[in-house]
């Protein structure tokens, strides 16, 4: 299996430490926050992997090579532009994975977790789903997915303002849940996100993608059966948490 790493966002709301680096270097635990996620990755099994990257980039590939020199890591290059998560599916799709057919695993630099991989990447191939992405029924959130009796994604809610997606959809007898920025994606559904881009590359969100094609994909959710630390390190206030929970 491949592993994707997503390193390239600008992370507005952690300023001042992101007007001068990325969020992928925030220090958790005496480590850059991507490191929590390739030694993860790696720990799991899975030998190879791609970060795409943009907003400092020369700092993350510096702070990769220096600190894992023999691991099989590349970079996916968003310097002209940030393509936003399923933009850059598409880009690495087309541009590093050509004769790979398997399944990846997509992993958000900015999420800090101790869950076990393994079980998540056990389920995805136990169910034949076209996607299987990391939920968590208890964590609150505005904007939560909603789920049948199976784990199949059908939705979206906003609970602040009651919009849904798609369009039509009514959150009515299907379970919330909260996406926790991991997931398992099979080749078939990797190529249609290269689809849907269209022939040019541009940014869209893959909670976009998942939503507009969750009535044709099997899109499942997975939830840990084991208690598990999840950190988004998304602002000042949410680093500290996680750097006090890691401590």
């Amino acid at each position: 299996m491949i592993a994707i790493i997503f390193a390239a966002g600008i992370g507005s709301r952690l300023k001042p430490f992101t007007d001068h680096h990325p969020k992928a270097l925030a220090e958790v635990a005496g480590k850059p926050a991507i490191a929590h996620a390739i030694d993860k990755i790696l720990g799991s099994g899975i030998e190879r992997i791609i970060i795409n990257v943009h907003h400092f980039a020369d700092q993350i590939e510096a702070c990769v090579r220096t600190n894992y020199p023999q691991a099989d890591i590349s970079f996916s290059d968003e310097r002209a532009l940030l393509l936003d998560t399923g933009g850059a599916l598409a880009k690495i799709s087309r541009e590093c994975l050509e004769g790979y057919t398997g399944p990846v695993l997509v992993h958000n630099a900015d999420i800090v977790t101790d869950f076990p991989l393994a079980p998540m990447i056990e389920a995805h191939e136990h169910t034949g789903a076209d996607a299987t992405i990391l939920v968590d029924p208890e964590r609150q959130s505005t904007r939560r997915f909603m789920f049948d009796a199976d784990n199949r994604l059908h939705g979206w809610v906003n609970l602040t303002t009651g919009a849904t997606r798609p369009d039509g959809f009514s959150p009515d007898n299907y379970a919330p849940a909260s996406f926790g920025g991991m997931h398992v994606i099979s080749h078939s559904t990797l190529k249609d996100i290269d689809g849907y881009c269209g022939v040019e590359l541009k940014p869209f969100s893959i909670t976009n993608y998942y939503l507009d094609r969750c009535q044709q994909l099997n899109i499942c959710g997975y939830t840990p059966a084991k208690p598990f630390r999840w950190h988004d390190i998304g602002d000042p206030a949410k680093l500290a948490a996680a750097q006090a929970d890691f401590a």
